[in-house]
């Protein structure tokens, strides 16, 4: 007489054994085996006491995100070699400057344009970069906040310095370094006045959109550093620091000014190309 077997539930589907030879506990053993091996592959969506949901992950994704943190921890290690030329460059001009004193037009001119234009403007560019070791984990309006002291501070010394050469020389500048020095002041003045518009976007979008606002700030600001940059890449052919340096100290500092400004444009680039796309698509 056939031997009567209690059905079998299984807890993953609604299905019931009635002829299996297996016993319930090593049933159970073996769907837990099997549920095991499907874990690396796939994400548990919706649990229930009831019903498990499943959903399967593509190894691509595993791969993308192993690109991305490879990319991020890259930048990072370009933004950390971009503060060494920076802080180099400020440092060594500040103790050129300033053991001296400065008493010349010349010597409070190199200073006041080195550490304004140099690093100032340098690190408040930077700000808003998702690649900058130092302000990476603060919230947007505290980045905001710190961009604009730093602009104020590096605007202010940059075109005070500027502008005391220029006084200096009754704005007859005829050198490259000069001409240069005197487009990065008035640029200066404009980002200024652009970065206020911008602050109060809301306030005068009927005249224009805030995404043309500020990609207009971002845009003169932008400029405004990169001249700024390659004027001091000049200074260091001018009388006053061939006088006072040796020739390979003058490439070095040369070389400095160049990494440190290609490094910190690849920030506001960035940011300037995704404001750029977003207004194509509005058009």
């Amino acid at each position: 007489m056939a031997e009567h077997l209690q059905p079998v539930n299984s807890t993953s589907r609604n299905v019931v054994d009635y002829g299996s030879t297996e016993t319930a506990a090593a049933a159970t053993t073996t769907r837990t085996t099997l549920t095991n091996s499907r874990v690396p592959s796939f994400v548990l969506l919706e649990s229930s006491s009831h019903r498990l949901r499943y959903t399967k992950m593509s190894h691509n994704t595993f791969n993308n995100s192993d690109s991305s943190d490879h990319l991020q921890r890259f930048e990072y290690f370009l933004n950390v070699l971009n503060q060494i030329c920076i802080g180099f460059v400020t440092i060594y001009i500040s103790y050129l400057t300033l053991r001296t004193g400065l008493d010349s037009t010349t010597t409070l001119h190199a200073w006041l344009v080195t550490i304004g234009f140099s690093f100032f403007m340098a690190e408040g560019v930077m700000v808003h970069y998702g690649g900058n070791v130092l302000t990476n984990s603060y919230k947007r309006n505290t980045k905001t906040t710190i961009h604009w002291i730093l602009l104020t501070l590096g605007g202010s010394c940059g075109a005070g310095g500027a502008l005391l050469k220029m006084i200096q020389k009754g704005f007859m500048l005829q050198s490259t370094h000069g001409k240069l020095g005197m487009t990065a002041f008035i640029l200066c003045l404009l980002a200024m006045l652009s970065g206020v518009s911008a602050l109060f976007s809301t306030r005068v979008k009927k005249l224009i959109t805030p995404l043309l606002n500020k990609t207009f700030h971002n845009f003169l600001g932008f400029v405004c550093f990169v001249i700024a940059l390659v004027t001091q890449y000049y200074g260091y052919q001018t009388g006053y620091f061939k006088n006072r340096t040796e020739t390979d100290f003058q490439i070095l500092m040369k070389c400095l000014t160049l990494i440190s400004l290609v490094l910190t444009s690849y920030g506001p680039m960035k940011a300037l190309y995704q404001k750029c796309k977003s207004i194509s698509r509005q058009f």
